[in-house]
């Protein structure tokens, strides 16, 4: 059996992007007074560059306007490193992140497998000038996926049992999932399954594609992608617990989060979200084709939030 420690089961691969982000022009200091928040410059809310992150960029920064709160979006900027990027230089004020990845991001080997203790562990890995925010119950797990046939004909329904078909079998994912822990070489690491190739597919459109035309024998998914139950895919359990929980969180400035009001808009809609929900506006807004921007506005109507 292989050990917890994340450092002696694989080694991890970071994906290193340059992106030159201008950094905000800083403001004159905001009055005193409980209005300030309404007064200093624009909170900015970035996204990274697939649809329900961005509906979550959206959700925050329409519950922050509805109170009252300067705030504008810079959404679908790219993939984690450059949307770091961003946050850390200013360009953008928040971000939605999940945790379990996030606090692999800035801790590989922190041994935390469980919603609690990755939730504890996030403030110390993340440092001093970006804070977390309240998480959510509503979470996103990535998941590995099989059709179902092919889980009948080759007995798949576990991580564990990749390694006797991977040697002959195509993985799939989006292009990241090549360098991120829980993909090919974590695969590899912990489950000894060694892929004959990768195929990135950035969209899910085109991995259920692939998938279902036999162009592809394992791919990843979200657990909130509607394609996994359209499709009657097998999700293939993680015994070893690879891939950590993925509760929605708001990574933020060390400013935003001395900005009650807007701490306590953002932390209204994490409070009210589930997944259950989150499906739904992520279903809206890939099949039924509404914009990000009207079906969280929608959402923040129903829920009372705007």
């Amino acid at each position: 059996m292989l050990g917890h420690s994340r450092g002696s089961r694989w080694a991890a691969v970071l994906l290193t992007l340059v992106l030159g982000v201008s950094a905000c022009s800083p403001s004159s200091p905001a009055p005193e007074g409980p209005s300030s928040s309404k007064l200093a410059a624009p909170i900015v809310v970035g996204s990274a560059d697939f649809s329900e992150s961005v509906v979550l960029g959206e959700l925050y920064a329409q519950a922050m306007q509805a109170k009252g709160i300067r705030a504008s979006t810079r959404l679908g900027i790219g993939s984690r490193e450059v949307y770091l990027s961003a946050l850390k230089d200013g360009a953008i004020s928040v971000v939605p992140e999940y945790s379990g990845n996030l606090l692999l991001y800035f801790d590989e080997n922190n041994p935390a497998e469980t919603v609690q203790d990755i939730e504890a562990a996030l403030p110390e890995a993340i440092g001093p000038d970006l804070r977390t925010l309240e998480a959510s119950r509503a979470s996103d797990q990535d998941v590995y996926v099989v059709t179902r046939e092919y889980s009948k004909k080759e007995g798949i329904t576990s991580l564990e049992d990749l390694a006797k078909v991977s040697s002959k079998s195509v993985l799939g994912g989006p292009s990241e999932l090549k360098g991120r822990f829980y993909g090919p070489a974590g695969l590899k690491g912990v489950y000894g399954a060694s892929f004959a190739k990768f195929r990135s597919y950035d969209s899910t459109p085109a991995r259920v594609k692939a998938l279902n035309g036999g162009k592809l024998q394992v791919a990843t998914f979200f657990t909130t992608e509607a394609a996994i139950v359209d499709n009657d895919y097998v999700q293939l359990e993680d015994p070893q617990k690879m891939i950590l929980p993925q509760n929605i969180v708001p990574l933020v400035r060390s400013d935003v989060a001395e900005n009650k009001e807007a701490v306590a808009a953002i932390e209204a809609v994490q409070r009210t979200l589930t997944t259950k929900e989150l499906t739904r506006l992520n279903s809206q807004v890939d099949d039924e084709e509404k914009s990000a921007e009207d079906a969280a506005a929608a959402w923040l109507s129903e829920k009372g939030l705007s």
